[in-house]
């Protein structure tokens, strides 16, 4: 009896750099059921996920797309997918989602799959970036065979504003490997023994240096946590176009030297074992996977209640969330959990037990093969 020929899936992003994105597609890629389904990634020629897909031996299709509108950028998209033949083609973020689609729409009998992480546009500050994307989505929506939310606030607002329709969307949260941060968490244990020991106190958060992810006022709330407890250091992991401006803001408050900026940086786990308390203070979200990766790493968490982070977290049970844009509620948050060593650890053991049972890549791959399933069957 001939076994069954894998269904072909074409996943693609834009930037292969460290990101929630990459992370997500890279955990796709690996976890999907290859009895079933051959997967590739297009995305740029090199990069974090580039090296992360071919250590495991997964095919790479090297696409170049501009944010700007692109007929080269159309092309490479183009050409990808006819090099490739995949029955479904899944694009993950705008810029991959708007060329990507249109290019299967081009190439013809391709089934679309579409994941928004996150409808940043809605927060954008023009009135006329906001319109041109909502008029974009709308107008992909009939080349779209099914929409994925990473969230349900993201859900009901795609709807809301007409660029999710109920019979095409669908929330499937992301997950991650919890097994991966189970060493880091054992040897976190001794470095942060000898830290007591020298009464130094890490506070970090993890992300891109952008307005969206509050940094500023993290450092507002690291002025004031220092006047409590001045041995505390801040970690602030990753890269982006505010890393100047945050060096700067820092040394205006006077606390550089607790300020440590480590760049981009592929080993989170290790950096998670590091700090003793991890501070989300954005101003809005999708579904923050870096959230999870502080579960999974059993940190005692503070993080703004805005939306994604309201389906993960529960107040005072899994973590303490602050509102956004609050330095001073933030820095009350921290102290209260450096001083309750209890309720650091009470709040930290729920949250790894709710992200081994809810957010777990296992759960996140196979609802996505549902979808596969369904857009397939598509007549």
């Amino acid at each position: 009896m001939n076994k069954a020929i894998p269904t072909k899936v074409l996943l693609m992003i834009d930037e292969a750099s460290i990101g929630g994105g990459q992370q997500h597609v890279l955990a796709l890629a690996e976890n999907i059921k290859r009895e079933e389904y051959e997967v590739a990634v297009a995305c740029e020629r090199s990069g974090y996920l580039v090296d992360e897909l071919r250590k495991r031996k997964i095919s790479v299709l090297p696409i170049s797309i501009s944010n700007t509108l692109s007929v080269r950028s159309l092309l490479s998209c183009v050409q990808a997918i006819r090099q490739y033949s995949p029955a479904i083609v899944h694009t993950h973020g705008g810029t991959a989602g708007f060329y990507g689609r249109i290019a299967a729409r081009i190439v013809g009998g391709i089934r679309t799959v579409h994941t928004y992480h996150g409808l940043h546009y809605l927060h954008a500050k023009s009135n006329s970036i906001t319109f041109l994307h909502r008029w974009i989505d709308r107008l992909l929506l009939p080349m779209t065979n099914s929409l994925i939310c990473v969230a349900q606030a993201d859900y009901d607002l795609g709807v809301a504003k007409k660029v999710v329709h109920p019979s095409k969307g669908v929330v499937i949260y992301n997950g991650i490997a919890v097994e991966r941060y189970k060493a880091s968490v054992l040897s976190a244990k001794g470095l942060l023994e000898q830290k007591t020991k020298n009464d130094t106190f890490i506070v970090g958060t993890i992300g891109r240096l952008h307005i969206q992810k509050g940094h500023k006022f993290f450092l507002v709330a690291a002025k004031q946590i220092l006047e409590e407890y001045p041995n505390t250091l801040f970690y602030i992991v990753g890269e982006g176009i505010l890393r100047q401006e945050l060096e700067a803001q820092s040394r205006t408050l006077g606390i550089a030297e607790n300020v440590k900026f480590l760049g981009a940086r592929t080993d989170i786990p290790q950096q998670l074992a590091r700090m003793d308390v991890f501070v989300l203070p954005s101003l809005w979200e999708g579904l923050p996977l870096v959230l999870l990766e502080a579960m999974a790493a059993r940190k005692p968490i503070v993080a703004t209640a805005v939306n994604g982070v309201l389906e993960i977290l529960e107040d005072r049970k899994e973590g303490m969330l602050v509102p956004p844009k609050d330095p001073e509620s933030l820095a009350k948050a921290v102290l209260l959990l450096r001083r309750d060593p209890a309720l650091a650890s009470a709040l930290e053991s729920a949250a790894y037990t709710k992200v081994s049972t809810r957010f777990n890549v296992q759960t996140m791959t196979r609802s996505t093969e549902k979808v596969y399933e369904k857009v397939l069957n598509i007549k």
